[in-house]
């Protein structure tokens, strides 16, 4: 749509300082959470941002604080229901299963084939969650259903995870990496809303990671650990 040609030049401009693999991994690599903060604050975007904080090192703060201003700014950008429903799932009211059904709603109003294929992966992998969760899920049967499509492998290795471990930490991480693999379409198109939904999914898989590798650190976890639960990045 030509009405978010403005909106999708500025996520362009943004989109040079989203955080590669590579600095991802230095900031694992890091000897202690003082070197990984200081690789972070070599990205300019981080480095304005923890300028502003009131505590220099309180990155909760400055997580809580980029998750905010990524909000604001997309909603500024582009007023649009499918934007969101995105930030929609934070609201501590919010139920998994209700979010879930919000979403398919959506799907079906908007005719984004991008959005059509996130909301689809999104509900099937989070369902399997859920239901491992509530200790609904009949495995075998999940995994046969899906066994013959693009959904099997992330399920096949989170299941797998999950009967070794009881953790849910490496189907999340599963689940966040495929749609990562959807939303990247995004970064080729010229026009239309979807660079924008690309940016926000982007960035909150950034922020997970950023969360998962500061935290990691100030609790002296291995690397290998922390690589477990590490995401791709959009970039």
């Amino acid at each position: 749509m030509v009405e978010f040609a403005y909106a999708v030049g500025r996520i362009r401009a943004l989109e040079v300082y989203l955080l590669s693999q590579s600095q991802l991994l230095r900031m694992l690599e890091a000897k202690d959470f003082d070197t990984a903060y200081s690789i972070l604050r070599e990205n300019p975007h981080y480095a304005a941002k923890i300028d502003q904080l009131a505590h220099p090192f309180d990155y909760q703060a400055l997580l809580q604080k980029e998750l905010e201003d990524t909000k604001v700014l997309l909603e500024e950008l582009a007023p649009h229901e499918v934007i969101f429903v995105i930030f929609e799932k934070y609201r501590p009211e919010v139920t998994i299963g209700g979010y879930l059904f919000t979403l398919k709603q959506l799907a079906k109003k908007y005719q984004i084939p991008l959005f059509h294929q996130y909301v689809q992966g999104f509900s099937i992998l989070n369902q399997l969650k859920l239901d491992l969760l509530l200790g609904e899920a009949a495995t075998e049967e999940f995994e046969n259903k899906y066994r013959y499509t693009d959904y099997y492998l992330p399920i096949k290795t989170g299941l797998e995870a999950y009967q070794k471990t009881g953790s849910l930490a490496v189907l999340e991480r599963e689940i966040d990496n495929f749609l990562l693999q959807i939303i990247k379409k995004a970064k080729y198109q010229v026009f239309g809303i979807e660079p924008l939904i690309g940016y926000a999914l982007a960035k909150e898989i950034e922020i997970k990671n950023l969360r998962l590798l500061l935290t990691g650190k100030i609790m002296q976890i291995k690397p290998e650990e922390i690589k477990e639960r590490l995401r791709g990045s959009y970039v």
